[in-house]
């Protein structure tokens, strides 16, 4: 099975991105917990910050690597705090601090359009190819925090996106991971993964005991090849035109 590194320690990132990618045929890892690696987000945009993280993680442990960066920009800010969100008022500031700041800012503001922007990376280490997806949900900032315990993280309490009558954390996980900056990333990058890494994105019926399993055109062409390999080591054999298998567990 494909393993994919998950390049952040955001336990809420990781959380989002195992529930969106979870029906992929491919596994997730995640950073060790004895890894006290940071990496300096010095780049100019998202994709620069997001291909650095995904580029060392992946230099370092070998395996695929998903990274992406994210940010929030608030027009009546300039488009600030944006590339720098994660490090508004100093990377160690509590979101609680920094989102009081925030609504402190634009206490007296008129326009109170914003946007999350999400830039997924996905990084191969053995060839050095790099893909990329931008998602992008518009909406506002609330005047005061709306937030519900154990949903969200980050600015989604003063994050209303477009269409809805609450904050991203008042809206539940499941709703938010339908329309999120990060989620319309990653079904781009999930179909670069069904293209890139899985042979197609066609999934082909394999059932063990009548349940249908996750398994796409490479499971499939992979377990035809290992089929044929070992007929052909058979001797006073026909041409191959159709096989049919039976296996049944033993007691």
């Amino acid at each position: 099975m494909i393993e994919i590194l998950i390049a952040t320690k955001n336990k809420g990132k990781i959380k989002e991105i195992k529930k969106i990618l979870g029906e992929l045929p491919v596994k997730l890892l995640t950073i060790p917990e004895n890894d006290t690696d940071t990496v300096l987000e010095d780049g100019q945009n998202y994709f620069e910050n997001a291909l650095k993280k995904a580029k060392h993680y992946g230099k370092k442990y070998g395996y695929i690597t998903l990274a992406d960066d994210s940010g929030l920009e608030i027009d009546a800010l300039n488009g600030k705090p944006g590339i720098y969100s994660s490090r508004f008022l100093g990377e160690n500031t509590p979101f609680g601090e920094k989102i009081e700041k925030i609504l402190e800012l634009m206490k007296n503001a008129k326009n109170r359009k914003a946007r999350f922007k999400t830039v997924a990376v996905l990084y191969l280490p053995k060839t050095g190819k790099v893909f990329s997806a931008e998602g992008k949900v518009e909406g506002e900032i609330l005047e005061k925090a709306e937030k519900r315990e154990g949903s969200g993280f980050g600015y989604d309490p003063i994050f209303k996106p477009n269409g809805f009558e609450s904050s991203f954390s008042m809206l539940g996980e499941d709703t938010k991971n339908k329309i999120s900056h990060r989620s319309r990333a990653l079904q781009k990058i999930k179909e670069i993964i069904l293209k890139e890494l899985l042979g197609g994105g066609k999934m082909v019926e394999i059932k063990i005991n009548g349940k249908r399993l996750p398994a796409n055109k490479y499971v499939y062409e992979v377990f035809k090849s290992v089929i044929l390999a070992l007929i052909g080591t058979l001797k006073d054999i026909p041409e191959v035109k159709t096989v049919e298998i039976t296996i049944k567990k033993e007691d």
